[in-house]
């Protein structure tokens, strides 16, 4: 008989273009992790590193009709893993209704990791960007090279989208108690007292916490690597600056010249 070991759930709730790829592949190269991705696309499912064995958790419709069934049995799937987890991206959340998120967050057998971006502007032209350049396909790293020109009219319905997705997740969590949840920001990927304290708070060993900052930077895609500057990016800059003068992104164009995406 299998050992049954005592597993500990995680999901990744994310804003898009948050760096949440590079989180799902950083805790899924630790031993006893297993990291899923984007279970829950739009008629897709993006195990990413894993491929189920029940023909169930690679149909879209019965994730659909119970999606906590669907977490429930791949999760006993992954019964040898420690850690099971997945990520969540703000607009896969409304097509599962509030009550789905609801109950994940209230639920304290599932530690939340809440991962945001602190400029929305950046974040807004990075959705920007991989959206002009992988469309409707998966996305990846947006090629350091690609430039785009932005209608400002544009940029401004991108942000509040954005802002309108991190309601949604905060609302939610609004539900879980504080134990359960652990914030951490774009730019504090990657460093290491921050990814020691997520580790912590995951509930790992100290032994597995410095075998995973070790190995971080020493494999390729291990490090986290930011962009290029939105100065790079951005090829109508000054028209953008120009129409976001008189707002409340003032500060955020105004600094433009050391944001990256």
């Amino acid at each position: 008989m299998a050992e049954i070991i005592e597993q500990t759930r995680f999901v990744i709730l994310a804003g898009p273009r948050t760096g949440s790829t590079y989180l799902v592949d950083y805790l899924d190269r630790i031993s006893d992790i297993t990291c899923c991705s984007e279970l829950f696309q739009d008629g897709r499912i993006d195990f990413r590193h894993h491929r189920p064995n029940d023909p169930r958790l690679s149909d879209p419709g019965f994730r659909d009709r119970e999606p906590l069934a669907f977490l429930d049995l791949l999760a006993a799937e992954m019964h040898g893993a420690g850690w099971f987890g997945f990520k969540m991206i703000g607009n896969q959340i409304a097509p599962r209704g509030p009550e789905f998120l609801h109950r994940i967050c209230h639920d304290r057998r599932w530690k939340k990791i809440y991962l945001w971006r602190d400029d929305l502007f950046e974040q807004s032209v990075s959705i920007i960007l991989a959206a002009r350049h992988f469309g409707t396909g998966v996305w990846g790293r947006t090629p350091d090279e690609q430039r785009v020109r932005i209608p400002p009219g544009e940029l401004l319905s991108y942000l509040h989208m954005v802002q309108a997705l991190y309601f949604v997740i905060e609302a939610a969590l609004a539900h879980a108690d504080a134990a359960d949840v652990f914030a951490l920001c774009y730019r504090d990927l990657g460093r290491p007292e921050v990814m020691a304290e997520m580790l912590r708070f995951l509930g790992l060993p100290e032994a597995a916490i410095e075998e995973a900052l070790a190995a971080c930077g020493s494999a390729p895609g291990t490090a986290f690597a930011p962009g290029p500057r939105l100065a790079e990016r951005v090829e109508n800059l000054d028209e953008i600056r120009r129409y976001f003068l008189n707002g409340r992104y003032r500060e955020m164009i105004e600094a433009v010249g050391s944001r990256v995406v």
